[in-house]
């Protein structure tokens, strides 16, 4: 039986759970044009650098709101389908240096590393490879990848990540929405690049043979599926985030690739601009509440996955949501900040271990880890409550979240009912 074991960089990225995805979204300049205006050349007039004017642009503000919600990483969207930098690129003048923010010559990217740097952040960049406005390229359009427009495009891509991945220093986390397409199929060859300049970086959607890759969960509403297994045979990632794919999420136990799963979503509703990804004034009756979020919390990390929530910039260029993340930091440590019970390493007698409490009471979480170093072998489990079987399922991975309505126990019994291998639990919470 094939078992799927993470690289140590995969391991990491397990541990830090919670980031964020910071979108300082451009087409918000102008939410009056219809369409996919801002995946072709429209945008060299309509989002001409001269016209932008963000009088609050501030990437420490963005990094400082992260680290007050409790992310341990940031990725921030150096370049999205418009194909307007947020660094210095010497590869074309569409970019944020050629605005008049900072007096000109502006690099969010620098200045959002730095403050990671500050706040204890790991810093990640996101760069759409299959969609630029600025050279016309529309990834909802058929393309000929062979047509010399096309093969420009490539180069200025490899040009541009070579800039992203060579002036910032070590990168947690690179994203690829949309995926990347191979070189044999016309697209860029990338798998080089990575290796010279950012090695150790999680890819998101990565290349194929990249063997530090994560995958998509398959919806953009911060749910993982019940189960959901970090190996999975889809050996090319390129989903683009609008069609909903349960099983992209499930994965497959018993997968030929370690691509643990990430959830994203946005931190306003789908109804919000942009599907909640961008900003548009008086739409804050649209954020989440912080119990939304911490149920997503619980139905994301809770369920072997990373929870990756999405910042929508203003058109001034501050976050504005500050408070909702102040909110929900607060909620996730009120509620899983100290265990009332745990068990470290728990020895299994006959596939179980066991949690008595000195008088029954209330259980709203149990919280169980595996040692996944060697991969997942867990593969069922139950938790009985004085005996009762109260909750059964089949996948644990870095760490399972089990809520409990009404639940009150004088022992919890946690049982490993199906196993590929020797399970080993590496600890037991009861909150």
């Amino acid at each position: 039986m094939h078992i799927a074991k993470p690289t140590k960089q995969q391991l990491a990225w397990h541990e830090m759970e919670l980031g964020v995805l910071i979108h300082y979204c451009m087409e918000m300049y102008r939410p009056e044009l219809p369409g996919d205006w801002y995946k072709t050349a429209a945008v060299r007039e309509a989002l001409a650098p001269a016209t932008i004017h963000p009088k609050n642009l501030d990437p420490e503000q963005w990094v400082r709101s992260a680290a007050e919600l409790g992310a341990k990483y940031a990725v921030l969207v150096a370049k999205h389908c418009t194909g307007f930098a947020l660094w210095d690129t010497q590869v074309n003048d569409f970019s944020i240096a050629r605005t008049d923010w900072r007096g000109g010559g502006g690099d969010i990217c620098r200045e959002f590393v730095d403050a990671c740097g500050k706040y204890g952040l790991k810093p990640g960049f996101y760069y759409s490879t299959v969609c630029n406005g600025y050279y016309d390229i529309n990834d909802n359009l058929p393309q000929d990848t062979t047509r010399k427009a096309y093969r420009d495009y490539v180069k200025c891509v490899e040009a541009q990540v070579e800039e992203l991945w060579s002036r910032y220093g070590d990168l947690a986390e690179i994203w690829f929405d949309g995926g990347v397409i191979p070189p044999e199929k016309g697209g860029p060859d990338l798998v080089p690049l990575l290796k010279k300049y950012q090695p150790d970086a999680v890819c998101f959607q990565g290349p194929r043979d990249w063997p530090h890759n994560v995958r998509w969960v398959g919806n953009e509403d911060g749910l993982a599926p019940e189960n959901c297994w970090a190996a999975t045979n889809a050996g090319e990632a390129r989903f683009d985030g609008t069609v909903p794919n349960e099983q992209a999420g499930v994965g497959d136990p018993e997968g030929k690739y370690y691509w643990p799963a990430e959830t994203d979503m946005p931190n306003r509703t789908h109804a919000a601009f942009g599907g909640g990804w961008s900003w548009q004034p008086n739409e804050e009756h649209l954020r989440y509440t912080p119990e939304q979020l911490l149920d997503c919390y619980i139905r994301s990390v809770g369920r072997n996955s990373n929870l990756l929530l999405g910042m929508a910039i203003s058109r001034d260029g501050d976050f504005q949501d500050e408070e909702q993340f102040r909110a929900f930091g607060k909620l996730i440590r009120e509620t899983f900040g100290d265990p009332a019970y745990r068990l470290d390493h728990p020895a299994l007698t006959d596939g179980s271990c066991e949690i008595v409490f000195e008088a029954p009471r209330p259980v709203k979480y149990a919280v169980l880890r595996e040692e996944i170093g060697e991969g997942q072998h867990i593969r069922g489990f139950r938790i009985l409550a004085d005996g009762q079987s109260v909750y059964e399922s089949e996948c644990v991975g870095h760490k399972r979240i089990v809520p409990f309505k009404g639940l009150t126990a004088s022992r919890l019994t946690v049982e490993i009912t199906k196993a590929a291998g020797t399970p080993i639990l590496r600890d037991v919470c009861v909150f």
